[in-house]
């Protein structure tokens, strides 16, 4: 019945004119499942030694292969490692391979690591694991066929593919979150080029190089919601038809050189308009370049990098460290101007006026440097508390960690990093707790104790267990909190009544969310004006 299942599902596709079909034997298939001793427990011919557990995969292939026909492509995806005790090991998927290339029958062989059910971040890996991580498990297995070999493992550019190319691993590479965030990913790799300057048709610029985030592909599929991206935004969104602009050649002025303002500048550009960026700092990306200081996190920096490499090619005008203010703009004359001036840090009520307490920018900047014993204080939910606690524990702090939530980042476990954060934070004598509101803090410490930051005493952080009301106290030297901030929309409130261009407002700065928002919110902008 399994095998007729298998049967019946290839035909439709061979009747409908596809060139191929493939077989699933990989992370979340039920051939993996007869495949690995932890899960296959049958005690027939099915089941024991692995020619038996290998069985109904040859079996599926030869009824596969005459359901589709000799002229028609047929693959097999092999999981080559679980990464679970008594789950399919490298040296079985290279004898599994060997088996399927022996029959004569399939065309090539593609790869994957880990199981859905137990090892996910092996399978979608966030931008902490290095690309091409999976590429030995392709190797291993091409070294023991005749069969084509595809690789696969967070293969963000054409140079990484090509460095497992060249180096004999694989003789293909599979791309899935690099072509969501460039669709033109395939075409570059077929012409060795790639349009850097955004334009395509109408000025759609969809997207650039993939930054593994995980939040708007594997993030929205995990809440059965459809597929985007943090880099291209447009994906998911294929059938918007874009109009085209209202008036070329309008003059744009774009306030704040964050991702949101770069792509609000960049699809403005390339629809033909006169773009000024204006920004107040010396550099361009906005906070993204701090939260690209965090560990793990340097891959942000693309993000950024890559929307400002087109501002040129685009003949934008870049003012660094120029503050726009209401007389600029008039003076500018522009028909249009987009505001992207982000959000301003908040510091909690209960933090007082304390030096020792700081907030996660003061930290990344470098204005405050903690040790000792730290509190992080994580009221996000995401990267930012788990980030910089593991900065401050790998400088040799002692740290702690607290949520109000049920548990320290509890949004990481969308993008598949709070598994990985868990166990970096055990190695590195992280402590977490969750279900805690800090509700207030005070100076610490007996007459003469000094404590470890030298000044006259600690400071005692009051919090309270909600689900029980249980109060507890944590004495410690510094305190970092990562306090959601507040729009910094004065410019806005300033210019709204009476402002003599057409005015707009995104990202942070309209409300503060995460930076897909601010993209997003820009690319809108760039084709509405």
């Amino acid at each position: 019945e399994v095998v007729a299942g298998f049967t019946r599902a290839a035909t439709p596709a061979a009747a409908g004119g596809f060139d191929g079909v493939e077989v699933q034997c990989s992370h979340s298939s039920l051939i993996r499942g007869f495949l690995a001793p932890t899960t296959n427990r049958r005690t027939d011919r099915y089941g024991g030694p692995l020619a038996n557990r290998a069985r109904l995969l040859l079996e599926i292939i030869d009824a596969v292969r005459a359901a589709i026909g000799p002229g028609r492509v047929l693959g097999v995806r092999l999981c080559g490692d679980d990464g679970i005790e008594g789950g399919i090991t490298l040296d079985e998927a290279v004898a599994v391979a060997a088996m399927v290339d022996a029959t004569g029958l399939v065309d090539y062989l593609n790869t994957a690591i880990g199981v859905a059910t137990s090892t996910l971040p092996l399978i979608v890996p966030s931008m902490q694991v290095r690309p091409g991580y999976a590429a030995h498990i392709a190797a291993a297995i091409r070294a023991a066929v005749d069969l084509p070999v595809v690789a696969v493992g967070r293969f963000t550019d054409l140079a990484q593919a090509e460095l497992v190319l060249a180096a004999g691993q694989a003789d293909l590479v599979g791309v899935v979150r690099g072509q969501i965030a460039d669709p033109a990913f395939a075409a570059a790799a077929r012409t060795g080029a790639r349009s850097e300057d955004g334009r395509g048709e109408g000025g759609r610029g969809e997207g650039g190089t993939c930054v593994a985030c995980n939040q708007e592909c594997v993030g929205r599929t995990g809440r059965n919601r459809w597929l985007g991206c943090l880099v291209n935004p447009r994906a998911g969104r294929e059938a918007v038809m874009l109009a085209p602009p209202r008036r070329r050649g309008r003059r744009v002025y774009v306030v704040g050189g964050g991702p949101g303002g770069l792509r609000a500048a960049v699809i403005a550009a390339g629809r033909g308009h006169r773009v000024t960026v204006v920004e107040r700092g010396d550099r361009l990306g906005g906070q993204v370049l701090l939260a690209s200081r965090l560990p793990g996190r340097g891959g942000l920096r693309t993000l950024v990098d890559d929307l400002a490499a087109r501002l040129g090619g685009l003949g934008v005008e870049v003012l660094l460290g120029t503050v726009a203010d209401t007389d600029l703009l008039r003076a500018g004359e522009p028909d249009a101007v987009v505001l992207a001036t982000g959000a301003r840090p908040v510091r909690p009520g209960w933090a007082g006026d304390d030096p020792r307490i700081v907030g996660v920018r003061e930290v990344l900047s470098g204005a405050a440097r903690p040790h000792g014993r730290v509190l992080v204080v994580d009221a996000t939910g995401f990267h930012q508390a788990p980030s910089v606690a593991e900065l401050l524990a790998a400088r040799g702090a002692d740290v702690t960690v607290i949520s109000d939530a049920m548990v320290v980042g509890q949004d990481l476990g969308l993008t598949l990093d709070l598994e990985r954060w868990n166990r970096r934070a055990a190695a590195l004598g992280i402590r977490q707790a969750g279900d805690l509101v800090v509700t207030g803090s005070e100076p610490s410490g007996a007459p003469g104790d000094r404590g470890q930051t030298g000044d006259a005493s600690g400071l005692t952080v009051n919090v309270t267990h909600h689900p029980t009301g249980a109060v507890r106290h944590h004495t410690v030297d510094w305190v970092v909190h990562t306090e959601p901030p507040r729009a910094h929309d004065a410019l806005w409130s300033a210019l709204r009544a009476d402002a003599p261009f057409e005015l707009h407002r995104i990202g942070d700065c309209l409300a503060p969310r995460r930076a897909h928002a601010a993209i997003l919110e820009g690319d809108r902008v760039g084709v509405l004006l």
